[in-house]
This record gives C-alpha cells, sequence and structure tokens, in this order.
C-alpha cells in the first residue's frame, strides 16, 4: 500500500469512527431518555395524582425531552409487540403483559411513534394521561389510536395499521388426540381427590385418563335413544347449512333484481322493492354491514347504467331516500352504540353509499354517540356526504355539545368551502377553547381572505396554544400578506415575557414566510440588548436566530454569519445554534 493511501486510508477510518460515536451517542441518549419515560409512566400508576413527587418527575422528563429535540430534531421509536426500537435497534423490551407498554401500544395497532422538536409540556402530559386513561377504559370502545387522535397534538405523531386486519391464527384441534396432547389440566383440589381414588390398584389413578372419561356425559350408555340417526343428523346439518349460507340471502337478492330488471308495471316493481326492503333492515339488523353495503351498491349500478323509466327511477330514489331517513340512521346509532365487534370500515363503506339527505340523521348520531371511534368513522362520513352541500351542516352549529360543535368545525374544515367561514367566526366565539383551536385548524385548511381576517383575530385569542396554532397557520394561508400581523405581535414590548413555546410558534411562523422584509425587525431583537431578565433572553435570541435560518436567503445567512462572529456571548451562541440546527 502506497504512503498515499494509508494516509486516506486512515483519514477515512477516523471519519467512520467519529460517526460511529455519533450514533452510539444518539442511540445511548434516546435509551436514557425512553427509560425515563417509562418509569414516569410507572410512578404515575403507583402513587396518588397529588403527589407532588410527580410533578417535578413530569417536569423533568420535559426537560429531558427538550434537550433530546434540541440536539437531535425528532425522537422515533418503532413499535413491536414486546419492545420498542430506535433506528432498528432495541431500545426497551417489557415481556410481561400485564404492564407491559410495548404490547400495550402494539396492540392498539401503533407501530411508531414520532416526538418533534417544539413538544409542548401539556402535549407531553396529555399523552401521559392517555395512556394512563387506557388502563382503565373498556378496550373495545377506545384505544390509543382514537385518544391521540382527539388531543390533537402538534409535535407527537404515530404509524398505526388497521386493527380490523390483524388478525391472529387459532389452533384448533383435528381430534380428540390431538385435544388432549395439548392439554395441560391444573391439579385436581384435595378436596375432590379422593372421589378419583376409587378402583385405583395399591391407591393409584391415572388423573389425565379419568378426567376424561369423568366428563362424559351418562347419555352417552342410551345413545341410540337420546340421539339422532346419523341420517338424520346429515340432513339436520345440510338444513342449518343452507340457512347460514350467506349465499341463500343473495340468491333471494339475485331474483329480486332479476324481477326489478323485468317488469314493467309499477305496481310488481313497488313490491319486488319491498322486499329488498326488508332484506336490508334484516342486514342491518344483524350488523351485517358488509353484505347490506354489497346490496346497496347493486343499486347503485343499476341507477347509474340501466335506462329506466321515470317511474322506476323515482321508485329507487326513494328506496335509497329511506335508508338514510332518521329511522334508519338512529338504527345505526344505536348498533353503533351497543355493538363493540362491528368492522367500522365496513360500517363507513355502506353509509358512504346513502344519499346525502342522510347528513342531519348522521349529524344526530354524531352527538349522541358515546363510541369515539364511531364518532371519528362519522366525520368522515359526512365529510364525504356533505361535500357538494356543506349548508346541510350548518343548522347543527348552535348545539349547545360543545363536542358536536368541534365535530362540525372540524368536517367544515375537511370540506374546505370557502363559504362556510361566516359560520366558523361565529363558532370562534365559543367559551370551548377546544372548539376555537378546531375553528383555527379549519380556517388554515379552507384558506382566502376571510380566513386570515379570522386567522389575525385569533393571535389575541386568550389561550396560548390557540395563538401559538393561529400564527403557524396565518402564516400559511396569507404567506408574505401575514408579516405585518406576526411582526406586530413579535416587536411588542410584552412579547418576550410569554411562554417559550408561543415565543417559538411565533418566530417559526416568521420565517416560514420566507421573506426578506422580516429582516430588519428580527435582526433588532438578535442583537437588542436590555432584555426583561433571566432564561427568556436566550430563548428569545435563540428564537429569532432559528427565523433567520428558515427564511435562508443569502441575506437572511449573512446577519447569521455576522452574529456568529459576535463579541456578545449570547447573541454568538443563539447564531451558532440555528446554524447547527438548521445546517447552514
Amino acid at each position: 500500500m502506497t504512503p498515499e493511501n494509508e494516509k486516506t486510508f486512515s483519514a477515512g477510518s477516523q471519519i467512520s469512527e467519529s460517526e460511529v460515536r455519533a450514533v452510539d451517542e444518539e442511540y445511548q441518549q434516546a435509551k436514557d431518555l425512553v427509560n425515563s419515560f417509562i418509569k414516569t409512566l410507572k410512578a404515575f400508576r403507583l402513587y396518588p395524582a397529588d403527589n407532588p413527587t410527580l410533578r417535578g418527575m413530569q417536569e423533568q422528563l420535559f426537560k429531558r425531552y427538550q434537550v433530546y429535540l434540541e440536539m437531535y430534531n425528532s425522537l422515533t421509536l418503532q413499535i413491536d409487540e414486546y419492545d420498542f426500537s430506535f433506528r432498528g435497534k432495541m431500545i426497551y423490551e417489557d415481556r410481561d403483559l400485564k404492564g407491559s407498554l410495548p404490547f400495550l401500544f402494539f396492540k392498539d395497532g401503533l407501530r411508531e411513534l414520532r416526538f418533534m422538536e417544539g413538544i409542548e409540556e401539556w402535549e407531553l402530559k396529555g399523552f401521559n394521561d392517555i395512556i394512563l386513561q387506557r388502563d382503565n377504559i373498556n378496550e373495545f370502545e377506545d384505544d390509543l389510536i382514537t385518544l391521540i387522535w382527539e388531543r390533537d397534538f402538534i409535535h407527537i405523531s404515530y404509524a398505526a395499521i388497521d386493527p380490523f386486519l390483524d388478525e391472529t391464527p387459532v389452533l384448533i384441534p383435528e381430534s380428540a388426540d390431538q385435544f388432549r396432547k395439548n392439554l395441560r389440566p391444573d391439579p385436581l383440589p384435595e378436596s375432590v381427590r379422593e372421589d378419583f381414588q376409587e378402583g385405583g390398584v395399591g391407591g393409584e389413578f391415572d388423573f389425565e385418563r379419568d378426567f376424561f372419561e369423568k366428563g362424559k356425559s351418562p347419555l352417552t350408555a342410551g345413545a341410540s335413544v337420546y340421539f339422532l340417526t346419523s341420517a338424520e343428523l346429515e340432513t339436520l346439518r345440510k338444513e342449518v347449512e343452507g340457512e347460514l349460507n350467506p349465499r341463500f340471502v343473495f340468491q333471494v337478492v339475485d331474483v329480486i333484481f332479476e324481477v326489478m330488471g323485468l317488469e314493467k308495471e309499477p305496481e310488481p316493481y313497488q313490491d319486488a322493492i319491498r322486499i329488498l326492503q326488508k332484506l336490508l333492515d334484516a342486514l342491518l339488523n344483524t350488523g351485517e354491514f358488509e353484505r347490506a353495503k354489497e346490496v346497496l351498491n347493486r343499486i347503485h349500478i343499476i341507477i347509474k347504467t340501466y335506462q329506466l323509466a321515470d317511474w322506476q327511477a323515482e321508485a329507487i330514489g326513494h328506496f335509497v331516500e329511506t335508508l338514510g331517513d332518521a329511522e334508519h340512521t338512529q338504527r345505526i346509532g344505536n348498533l353503533l352504540e351497543k355493538r363493540t365487534d362491528l368492522r367500522l370500515e365496513d360500517v363507513s363503506a355502506y353509509l358512504l353509499l346513502l344519499d346525502r339527505k342522510a347528513v342531519p340523521g348522521l349529524i344526530k348520531v354524531l352527538g349522541d354517540l358515546n363510541n369515539s371511534r364511531g364518532r371519528r368513522m362519522l366525520c368522515d362520513v359526512i365529510c364525504e356526504l356533505a361535500s357538494a352541500n356543506p349548508e346541510s351542516v350548518i343548522p347543527f352549529m348552535d348545539d349547545p355539545r360543545w363536542y358536536l360543535v368541534r365535530n362540525l368545525v372540524y368536517i367544515l374544515g375537511r370540506i374546505g368551502e370557502e363559504s362556510s367561514l361566516p359560520y366558523l367566526q361565529k363558532a370562534y366565539n365559543h367559551n370551548e377553547p377546544r372548539v376555537r383551536r378546531e375553528v383555527v385548524q379549519a380556517a388554515g385548511l379552507i384558506g382566502g381572505t376571510r380566513a386570515m381576517i379570522l386567522l389575525t383575530k385569533s393571535l389575541k385569542d386568550p389561550d396560548l396554544r390557540i395563538r401559538s396554532m393561529a400564527s403557524i397557520n396565518l402564516a400559511r394561508v396569507g404567506k408574505k400578506a401575514s408579516l405585518p400581523a406576526l411582526l406586530e405581535v413579535i416587536q411588542a414590548k410584552d412579547f418576550p415575557k410569554r411562554d417559550p413555546s408561543e415565543v417559538k410558534a411565533f418566530f417559526d411562523a416568521v420565517g416560514s414566510v420566507g421573506s426578506n422584509d422580516a429582516l430588519r425587525p428580527l435582526k433588532q431583537i438578535l442583537e437588542q440588548k436590555g432584555w426583561f431578565g433571566g432564561g427568556i433572553k436566550d430563548e428569545v435570541r435563540l428564537a429569532a436566530a432559528g427565523s433567520l435560518a428558515l427564511i435562508g436567503s443569502p441575506e437572511a445567512k449573512a446577519i447569521l454569519q455576522a452574529g456568529a462572529d459576535s463579541r456578545e456571548e449570547s447573541i454568538r451562541r443563539a447564531c451558532l445554534e440555528a446554524k447547527r440546527r438548521f445546517g447552514i
């Protein structure tokens, strides 16, 4: 090997070792953070909620998250049945099913969990509360995914699978011998052992053999008297299978559809539809939404592809409308409330085939339903059915139940029609912060001049979370036009005294606009002396430097470089940290 190659190899080895050390350090810090998270949760499970120690542990955990996320920007955990992994390497394991956090996450469908820079204390506390709450709820009514979805976390996200599709195979014995082989009966209690000692040679007894012998019914002695013949059993079996086989139902449905295709007289045609109505009602009453969907889908095919007479189209249209009336939607609501075994994707697929006139009935069900997963599914269905006519949602916006109003605001935001904004402005006056927060999100999705007016008003909301969310949405909707309102806030004298999370949100919003018009005020804030004391000074400088880094123009980078060379330590530290974080 030549000296030049030796030098190259040596330098490459040093770089590789440095990278390995950096990866190992990140892994170790992530492992320490996860262990601290687990210990905090265990403490909350052990001690009363008012124990002052818990508050200290919660604050310490939040600080550790902040430190880690400032260094690495995010923490992503892969979730397996018994362990958490970080970058493909196991970071925590617990095989005790009663208390295992990985198992709890895994069985509820979570496969990845992400914590991002900027996480706020309320988010971490809310996430911990969800896990503790999950210990005490009916697993058929709620799960972690639904509970997380309802909290609207900004800096905590997840990846999940559909738990309905995650099936676990079960071994069914093929014979009695195989059943006995796999059986592990518990030892018999002393109080009944003496019953099995009779007749044994020398007092010994084969418990396993007699376990099955004793289990046999005394009726077997006269089987010919008490049981059907083999021929009768076979006949009965075929009859039962025929009634249980779904093909039997669809054979009837096929006949009805043939009648509808051939019948030219209104009265017999109406009779066929009435029979079809009864069949669908029967399927819905038993929760057979998948089969009901198939029937209704065939109706839609007839509407779209057949050349129907006016009276035929009217009859079928009335039939579909009837399926979405108050009586039918209420029946579906009762099933969603009582039947925890329903496949919600089947219910959703059926409801999406209803007429848009079903929206009022579905909103009533949404307001009455206590099943969180069912409520989320209904929100998505109503979004689709009301997309062409969002006005059908408006009459329910004055409902006294805040959670229903919040759901309706969510629906209007996803529909995205600017005509909904006057009603969202009215909803913004709601006393419940969670309703106002959803309004801000909806305005951010809809966009436009009216949305900007609403979001600008929200910058002065009494709730700091709403103000923070409004700043981000205003920057996204208004772009450069949002700068005057945002700069007015961050240049206010009392702004440095605000919560650090809010300070960061506003500076991030200014930076995300990406305009050089913000450079002068940002430079003044970065270099300003005599902030109102304490640690907030460094946090404001760091947020201003981060905003400059987000703008990313040559002029913004020049200001950062000048700050990095400054003699003022706090300015230099803030600019160097911003350059490191954004790779400048």
